[in-house]
């Protein structure tokens, strides 16, 4: 086991860096991240659409992973929103008329509590290769799309308007002239927007539409209210009328989705949430599947089924028969009885689906979209084919290990905790480079550095647990907790209906509870609030120890067995908060103000007055800093001894917004750096604020993050070799600032737009690894940008310090298949990366690299590139003397799965330079082989001079052997190097030190950084 010791050189940087301007576009050009994967997820999934006259091309749209199309059934995915303005995507519609009128509406439809708005609807003209915004704006959040089936000018949207505060930008609306301008055919309220609509498909006039009342905040959900409704128009939406009546249940409503059956467009079928009557007998909700056989004249209510309505209640109609009914929701399920019975869809698959496509030609082909990504069936259902071939992963949290290669762990939303490569030397990585730990919602990952084996992982609401990979040993590490929700339900039970009244050992069994419930609540040492995202981190300072955060911040220094609190309640502790999100008052009763609204969804993902964040000083043991979901912040120097409130010391942040992220400052023990994410109250500003005094005072270094559309900031980091470069990851993406937050870069030359819920620096490589809510693990190596001074960003040519090299051998990957299915990242040339920077090319010939021992020796010769901005080579680590290697530079990797980028094709329907067809030679066809081309061949053969020993005329040849009589070209031992960046006229224009270190099949933790 090897440590790597800190070293001098990033305290010049520090004191040099402070005059750096933003870099120039073609330097910033050079920073590329590479995507690791994983695909064996794809994410939730808010919408998937095929043209039905081309089932084999369709679109997937993903709740924060942008829009992808295949046109070859899913054997292969291209991206097509790598630079759209937001992340969050709500519905697709494809124009009946025109294929290639592709319409997107932004901002998920589904209203759990992590969706972020989005930014408008979205028009493309060309089958999605481009897209031009259509206004909307401000509606925040878009349900339902639908194009006439004739006119493709002729749009209706069903929006929802904004989830986390009233606002009169909802509605449905209309366009006649394809999106220049909008009419706001129906409005309910500045609370009640539309969220689904339904066309009759023999008159397009007919119309069904569906609003719906809904508000959340930071600690609860409504769903219903007065402008929940059903609605009716029989002239193209000029007019509409509430279906009230003949069966449709007359109370509150809530969401409510709508399916028209083809093959009977009488029949319309309405998943409904709806209160009970008050009074009853029996007493129970309304909710559940209706259906009216005379176009919402009259109702049957067919199923009292309904689950977790806000967030599901999509269903699909057979297209051929009417009685065929699909409902999505944590399971997927179809009836063949209009609803009455149901049947398990999908066994064994995930759950959690949102989105379903029939292929209205052939009723046995469809796609399902779920948390876990896209399915498809050829045999109405029998069997499923996972198309899961795009890294849309939803990571929350991130971590890494000292492995070579380093390997990243996370949890994903709904997929579990899964740990991958982060490389591979010279092959480029493939899915089953990751594996999967544990399901359920992954949140956040710790690996023990110095026994990558051990890895800490997480479910909902503070299921902590420790595995140990290789032997499959897991400890559960939770501290014991006791919680208002299960007195509350022994109550419940004791209670029964209510309806005959207690006996007087009922009334005692209650009374007891409640003293029982008061004492154990009260223990200083349980947990009585988990957050669902619960933060926990292994000490920097002894991989023992292990920190996570209930109300209480608990500490185990047995690699997180046997924690116990060392604070108080450190949350604001309010009750109304704790009654709304737990569904219990303080005495066990049920909460009749409990989140959901007309339907109860007290799941713990609401939980509030909880820690949310921890961060541990670099510097000293016990300095800890805790924030949490209702705007406290805290500091303790003596490790729980006292606690310091630094809650009020934010100026401009709201009470009670969320803590996104704490990070304390590798470089400077009185420095710190604390994120504020408000989304949850309709802010979407960034926050974001250091200090430089143990946080006494705070000072906002968020302006430069304001950028016109909503941009939370989630997470900060301070790179721990240059203390004045910044990374911020927000809604948008991934930010830098070299100049202590003063301004701000954003690092995207090909991230996509998506949200980054965390970011690492690895100590070792140098990489930026970036944990996105969309698009997977996305790495970034950062070396070059550590380095970037003024004086580097002003000079003509510039060679940056290596990383250290690690020569090492690697395990063979696993057997796939060899097709166009199978996804495979970028390939990363083995060896040592050595970067420079050109202002602008060199003329009389490229750069070229020396490499040179102790003693002076020539080890090796590189030719470089020559471009500007940033030139990366990488050396093999072989001594070849002064014999020229060539430059490689590596190649770039598919779309996950995807055909590869070549920069020359124009493929119809493609993104410039996509190989839609990687299988297909490309060049011009040869013809060689006729019998005429050939008897040419054979003639002009003839009439050349013989050469001794000449074979054959056709064939390209096999070449030389090559010889195994030589000596093998050899590795370079562990040692000091010297590079040398050599240019025209300038035989030594620039030179740098790089550490070559040989790893040993045997270590397991290479260069873990030393403890202070």
């Amino acid at each position: 086991m090897r440590f790597l010791f800190r070293i001098a050189i990033p305290t010049l940087l520090w004191a040099s860096v402070s005059g750096a301007q933003i870099p120039d576009a073609a330097t910033l050009n050079g920073l590329r991240w590479r995507s690791i994967g994983p695909v064996n997820m794809a994410g939730r999934i808010t919408d998937v659409e095929a043209h039905p006259g081309q089932p084999k091309t369709f679109y997937v749209a993903g709740a924060t992973g942008g829009i992808w199309k295949t046109v070859n059934a899913g054997t292969s995915f291209v991206p097509l929103w790598e630079k759209g303005p937001i992340a969050s995507m709500g519905d697709l519609a494809i124009a009946p008329s025109d294929p290639q009128i592709i319409w997107a509406g932004t901002g998920e439809e589904d209203s759990r509590n992590s969706v972020a708005p989005g930014y408008g609807i979205y028009k493309s003209v060309n089958g999605g290769v481009t897209w031009q915004s259509m206004g909307l704006e401000k509606t925040q959040h878009i349900g339902r799309i639908l194009v006439h089936p004739t006119n493709p000018d002729i749009v209706y949207v069903a929006a929802l308007g904004a989830l986390w505060a009233t606002n009169p930008e909802r509605g449905l609306y209309k366009t006649i002239d394809g999106g220049k301008t909008w009419t706001l055919a129906k409005f309910i309220s500045d609370k009640a927007g539309f969220v689904d609509l339904a066309m009759d498909p023999r008159d397009p006039n007919v119309l069904y539409a569906t609003s719906w009342e809904r508000m959340r905040k930071a600690h609860f959900l409504k769903s219903g209210g007065p402008g929940s409704a059903l609605w009716k128009s029989t002239n193209g939406g000029t007019t509409w009328k509430e279906i009230t009546g003949g069966g449709f249940p007359a109370t509150a409503k809530g969401r409510i989705n709508l399916a028209i059956a083809p093959s009977n467009p009488d029949m319309v079928y309405a998943m409904v949430e709806a209160d009970s009557v008050r009074g009853a007998k029996p007493q129970r909700l309304l909710s559940g599947l209706y259906r009216s056989s005379n176009g919402g004249a009259t109702w049957t209510w067919m199923s009292t089924i309904n689950n977790r309505p806000f967030y599901f209640s999509q269903i699909r109609i057979d297209p051929r028969n009417a009685d065929r009914v699909y409902r999505m929701a944590v399971d997927f399920a179809f009836s063949d009885d209009g609803g009455a019975s149901w049947r398990a869809g999908m066994v064994g698959i995930h759950e959690d689906y949102h989105a379903m496509w029939i292929d209205p030609n052939d009723p046995e082909h469809f796609i399902v979209g779920g948390d876990a990504g896209i399915f498809q069936t050829w045999d109405k259902g029998g069997t499923y084919d996972a198309v899961n071939n795009m890294a849309m992963g939803q990571f929350y949290g991130i971590s890494y290990d000292f492995q070579v290669p380093y390997r990243v762990c996370g949890g994903l939303q709904d997929n579990g905790t899964s740990c991958g490569l982060s490389r591979r030397a010279g092959a480029p990585l493939q899915m089953t480079d990751w594996f999967a730990i544990f399901a359920a919602d992954g949140l956040q990952t710790a690996q023990d550095p110095f026994n990558p084996d051990l890895v800490y992982y997480e479910s909902q609401g503070g299921n902590i647990a420790r595995r140990n990979v290789a032997t499959g040993d897991v400890v559960n590490v939770r501290a014991r907790t006791v919680t208002r929700t299960q007195f509350g339900q022994q109550i419940a039970r004791i209670r029964g209906s209510g309806t005959p009244p207690l006996t007087p050992e009922q009334t005692k069994s209650i009374a007891d509870i409640r003293v029982q419930m008061k004492k154990e609540l009260a223990d200083p040492n349980v947990a009585t609030r988990w957050n669902w995202n619960t933060p926990f981190m292994l000490s920097r300072h002894d991989a023992n120890v292990l920190y996570s955060g209930a109300e209480k911040l608990f500490k185990s220094v047995k690699k997180g067995e046997e924690p116990y609190a060392i604070s108080p309640d450190l949350s604001s502790r309010d009750e109304s908060r704790i009654r709304i999100t737990t569904g219990f008052d303080i005495d066990g009763n049920p909460a009749v103000d409990a989140t959901g609204g007309i339907t109860r969804d007290a799941t713990g993902a609401e939980e509030n007055a909880t820690i949310v964040t921890i961060a541990e000083s670099p510097f000293k043991a016990g300095v800890l800093y805790v924030g949490t979901n209702d705007g406290k912040v805290w500091l303790t120097k003596n490790d729980g001894g006292a606690w310091e409130d630094l809650s009020m010391r934010f100026p401009g942040v709201p009470p009670f917004t969320h803590v996104a992220r704490i990070e304390a400052s590798p470089s400077d023990s009185a420095t710190v750096y604390v994120a504020f994410d408000n989304h949850r109250d309709n802010d979407f500003a960034p926050y974001l604020f250091v200090s430089n005094d143990f946080g006494k005072t705070f000072r906002s270094i968020a302006a430069g993050l304001n950028v016109g559309r909503p941009n939370t900031v989630y997470v900060v980091r301070e790179d721990p070799f240059n203390a004045s470069l910044l990374y911020a990851g927000t809604e948008l993406g991934v930010y830098a600032s070299l100049d202590k937050g003063a301004t701000w870069f954003t690092l995207d030359t090909n991230l996509p737009t998506v949200p980054v819920y965390d970011l690492q620096v690895h100590p070792r490589d140098r990489e930026l690894i970036a944990g996105t809510h969309g698009r997977g693990v996305q790495i970034l190596d950062v070396s070059a940008l550590q380095q970037f001074t003024a004086l580097a960003l002003s000079a003509s040519a510039m060679l940056f310090k290596p990383t250290v090299a690690l020569q090492y051998g690697e395990r063979l990957p696993g057997s796939e298949p060899r097709a166009q299915r199978m996804w495979r990242g970028e390939r990363v040339p083995a060896g040592a990366a050595i970067t420079y920077r050109l202002a602008a090319p060199v003329s009389g010939g490229a750069p070229r690299i020396t490499v040179l021992n102790a003693a002076g020796d020539t080890i090796a010769r590189l030719l470089g590139t020559n471009t500007v901005g940033l030139n990366t080579v990488t050396w093999n680590l072989q001594a070849t003397g002064a014999t020229m290697q060539g430059s490689n530079t590596g190649g770039r990797g598919g779309f996950g799965g995807a055909p590869q980028a070549t920069g020359t094709l124009t493929d119809p329907g493609f993104p410039a330079g996509f190989n839609a067809r990687p299988a297909e030679g490309r060049g011009g066809a040869d013809s060689t082989g006729t019998p005429e081309n050939q008897a040419k061949a054979l003639i002009a053969a003839q009439n050349r001079a013989p050469v001794a020993g000449g074979a054959g005329l056709f064939g390209s040849g096999f070449g030389g052997g090559g010889g195994f009589g030589g000596g093998r070209t050899s590795f370079v031992e562990t040692g000091d190097y010297r590079i040398v960046l050599e240019l025209p006229g300038q035989p030594n224009a620039s030179s740098q030190s790089l550490r070559v270190v040989r790893v040993s099949p045997d270590e397991r933790a290479v260069l873990v950084p030393a403890r202070r």
